[in-house]
Protein backbone atom coordinates (compact mmCIF):
# COMPACT_ATOMS: atom_id res chain seq x y z
CA UNK A 1 0.00 0.00 0.00
CA UNK A 2 2.67 2.64 0.74
CA UNK A 3 4.15 1.57 -2.52
CA UNK A 4 1.09 3.10 -4.37
CA UNK A 5 1.33 5.81 -1.78
CA UNK A 6 5.03 6.73 -2.81
CA UNK A 7 4.13 6.23 -6.65
CA UNK A 8 1.38 8.89 -6.82
CA UNK A 9 3.14 11.20 -4.05
CA UNK A 10 6.64 11.10 -5.66
CA UNK A 11 8.75 11.29 -2.78
CA UNK A 12 9.04 10.86 1.02
CA UNK A 13 10.50 13.99 2.23
CA UNK A 14 7.75 16.77 0.27
CA UNK A 15 4.04 15.23 1.49
CA UNK A 16 2.71 18.44 1.30
CA UNK A 17 2.80 18.77 -2.43
CA UNK A 18 2.32 14.93 -2.93
CA UNK A 19 -0.85 15.44 -0.98
CA UNK A 20 -2.44 18.30 -3.09
CA UNK A 21 -1.27 16.11 -5.60
CA UNK A 22 -3.14 13.09 -3.99
CA UNK A 23 -6.15 14.71 -3.11
CA UNK A 24 -6.29 16.58 -6.58
CA UNK A 25 -6.39 13.56 -8.20
CA UNK A 26 -8.98 12.34 -5.91
CA UNK A 27 -11.07 15.57 -6.81
CA UNK A 28 -10.63 15.20 -10.55
CA UNK A 29 -11.82 11.08 -10.47
CA UNK A 30 -14.83 12.12 -8.68
CA UNK A 31 -15.66 14.59 -10.62
CA UNK A 32 -15.30 12.88 -13.63
CA UNK A 33 -16.79 9.49 -12.61
CA UNK A 34 -19.64 11.98 -11.67
CA UNK A 35 -19.91 13.53 -14.92
CA UNK A 36 -19.95 10.05 -16.90
CA UNK A 37 -22.89 8.91 -14.41
CA UNK A 38 -24.97 11.99 -15.17
CA UNK A 39 -24.14 11.45 -18.75
CA UNK A 40 -25.71 8.41 -18.99
CA UNK A 41 -28.72 9.65 -17.55
CA UNK A 42 -28.71 7.53 -14.29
Amino acid sequence: MLKLYYAIVGSRTDTNAGLGRFMGLMILFILVGGAAFWALGA
